[in-house]
């Protein structure tokens, strides 16, 4: 599409695509963004910022019954356009638009709305990037059986201390432990029954070893690789790429790759943050691959879980 055609013009809408998409999960802080503009550099792929929708219509779409139905549609498609999330990423330009799209069930209908976003990035394919789905794996595998999952893994201990530098983190290590371990753990799960519909990657060899975990993910979808993919940082973030009130709290995403925030924990954490994480989370840490310590509780580590422990209780 060229620069000059808008969505709104009066031209035919195409057929849809495979309404078997790709969904990139992980805990926030493991680097989903970044990927997320990584792989929106190759010129096949186009992944609009979080959606958060899918999950949360498809368990109330019964309240708006036959999607056969012009009216019932046309309502559906309303309410999702006014969805925060959606209205944040500006993944609906036009419902009008959306609604010409051959859409008669959820499925094609959630698709209908990603493939209009693809189209008008001049993109013939699409993938979603929204880590709350990273405990709805089994939901989409039903709007859309046969999609494929990236789980991008980052080491917990790196994540906890992103979590502490952002506005709406939390400082509990204790829970964001139980968290990062639970939500891992059941994802992990997850894709030992999808077997070759998911990939698990690691944020410490996407960032270590960028081209190399590129050309994997490429060959998990099923497209070539492309060396743009490398540069993504270089022009920085176009203003559709991430909302303005979001950019603040994705500083190091837009930017190349940081060898110096893998592995940070190692100097950044306390001794008790340490062994709290571990203790908590340490069958994920390993299974993972991470590094244990195995070092003996503290007194102070030991206070510290417990009271979390009673505060949960409570």
């Amino acid at each position: 599409m060229n620069k000059t055609t808008s969505i709104k013009d009066t031209q035919s809408v195409p057929a849809l695509h495979d309404t078997s998409p790709f969904f990139i999960v992980g805990v926030q802080r493991s680097g989903t963004t970044m990927l997320r503009l990584m792989l929106n550099q190759h010129p096949h792929l186009a992944i609009p910022f979080e959606s958060g929708f899918i999950a949360e219509f498809y368990r109330k779409i019964d309240r708006y019954g036959d999607l056969h139905d012009t009216g019932n549609r046309n309502r559906l498609l309303s309410d999702i356009a006014g969805d925060d999330w959606v209205v944040r990423g500006k993944l609906i330009d036009d419902v009008t638009t959306i609604a010409k799209y051959p859409a008669s069930d959820y499925a094609e209908i959630v698709a209908a709305i990603f493939q209009d976003y693809a189209r008008r990035k001049g993109k013939p394919r699409w993938g979603d990037k929204t880590p709350g789905y990273v405990d709805e794996i089994d939901t989409l595998w039903k709007v859309f059986p046969g999609c494929k999952f990236i789980h991008l893994v980052r080491d917990g201990r790196d994540v906890a201390l992103s979590l502490r530098r952002i506005a709406w983190g939390t400082s509990s290590i204790p829970r964001m432990a139980h968290e990062w371990r639970w939500k891992t753990l059941l994802a992990h799960k997850m894709g030992n029954l999808l077997g070759d519909h998911f990939l698990e990657v690691r944020y410490e060899d996407l960032v270590l070893d960028t081209e190399a975990t590129l050309r994997t993910i490429c060959a998990f979808l099923g497209e070539s690789y492309d060396a743009r993919m490398l540069d993504y940082h270089v022009k920085g973030v176009k203003a559709d790429e991430l909302p303005s009130d979001s950019i603040r709290w994705h500083r190091m995403s837009v930017r190349a790759p940081d060898p110096k925030k893998v592995f940070e924990w190692k100097t950044a954490m306390s001794e008790a943050d340490q062994i709290i994480f571990e203790e908590i989370a340490g069958d994920a840490l390993s299974a993972f691959g991470y590094e244990c310590r195995g070092r003996t509780p503290t007194l102070k580590s030991r206070l510290r879980k417990l009271h979390y422990m009673l505060i949960r209780r409570w």
